[in-house]
């Protein structure tokens, strides 16, 4: 794979741009972005943790608790968008946004206005020249934001993760659960603080640390979905104990239905926080025999892939653990034209630096 392509480099150098010039704007408005406490406001999806990406002239799904006027704010200002509303479940509303062929490539927040008060999702939109045939992303797992295990701080070390991410040319970065070590208000106000030092988009998932009460999903929303980067698919899902996949849940139905829209996708890559022989037997159906994932990741268990570790034992499908973030660890993933390569896990020290 050559990730020196030129478009690619071109795109990467623009996000990063429009990125810095983007948090400066909204540096002195971080509260205007979510509720006070973090939580999510006005607009449910997409979100730093969920983010949209798109191409000039494409579109992208928003899922609200109201309907409103809709804008991107970036480098370049405020560009209004014409969202086609209707209800959804929940009393929320939906809509598609169509983005205008001329926006530029870059980083933007998402603003709505409401009955009463301005929302700002901060790194919700990206926006690609063209999406990449061949590409790498980061796979992170295991933060532990709030841990107070072994004198570490959790905040600077998942900041120095991040801070060696945004000197490579990943596409975006994923994050496998254990966000935060229990789900406490504080943790997921850091954790926040901490994602948005990434310049790249961040794909989040809930672990069995998140799962106190029903914190993750005030702060994040669904607990599963799905999201495509060109021609490839990607399938986030719950894994909390101890009811791995819980059967008594709507997950199943959401992985049938995240599933059969990712047929078409040239490889189709599962995100959890950890995968168990006892997870629900319709999950395990769903994701590795009736139309296997392509590869699964995940974390979890703070280390590599054990010799005998290498497939999940319901199916075919391939499995990575990468290391915790907590411990400084982080693995860059290949996509190629033969499936995913992942690298070897790289490691970081302590650091503030964003």
């Amino acid at each position: 794979m050559n990730l020196d392509n030129p478009v690619h480099c071109r795109h990467v150098a623009a996000l990063r741009r429009r990125g810095l010039m983007l948090w400066i704007c909204f540096s002195s408005a971080m509260t205007m972005a979510r509720h006070l406490d973090g939580t999510l406001d006005l607009i449910q999806t997409p979100h730093n943790g969920q983010p949209a990406l798109v191409v000039p002239g494409g579109a992208f799904t928003i899922m609200a608790t109201q309907k409103g006027p809709v804008s991107l704010v970036g480098a370049d200002g405020t560009i209004a968008l014409q969202p086609a509303w209707q209800a959804a479940a929940g009393e929320r509303w939906q809509a598609s946004c169509p983005l205008p062929p001329t926006v530029s490539p870059g980083m933007y927040a998402l603003q709505m206005r409401g009955n009463d008060r301005t929302d700002v999702n901060l790194r919700a939109v990206y926006v690609y020249a063209q999406f990449p045939e061949f590409y790498a992303f980061g796979h992170v797992t295991d933060m532990h934001i709030g841990s107070q295990r072994g004198g570490i701080n959790s905040a600077a070390r998942n900041t120095a993760i991040f801070s060696a991410l945004n000197k490579t040319d990943v596409a975006f970065v994923v994050v496998t659960g254990d966000l935060t070590d229990g789900a406490g208000i504080e943790q997921f106000k850091q954790l926040l603080q901490v994602l948005d030092t990434c310049r790249h988009p961040t794909f989040v998932c809930p672990g069995n640390h998140d799962r106190e009460g029903e914190g993750y999903e005030r702060y994040f929303g669904p607990l599963a979905y799905c999201f495509t980067l060109g021609r490839d698919g990607y399938l986030a899902f719950d894994t909390k104990d101890y009811y791995i996949a819980d059967e008594w849940s709507s997950q199943d139905g959401d992985l049938c239905r995240f599933r059969r829209e990712l047929n078409p996708c040239r490889f189709t890559f599962g995100l959890t926080h950890r995968y168990d022989p006892s997870m629900g037997m319709r999950s395990q159906l769903i994701l590795f025999v009736d139309n296997p994932l392509t590869h699964l990741f995940m974390g979890h268990t703070h280390r590599e892939n054990k010799p005998g570790e290498k497939r999940v034992q319901w199916g075919t499908t391939p499995y990575t653990m990468t290391p915790a973030a907590i411990n400084g660890k982080y693995r860059i993933v290949d996509v190629t034209a033969q499936g995913p390569s992942p690298r070897p896990t790289q490691s970081v020290t302590d650091s503030t630096e964003p």
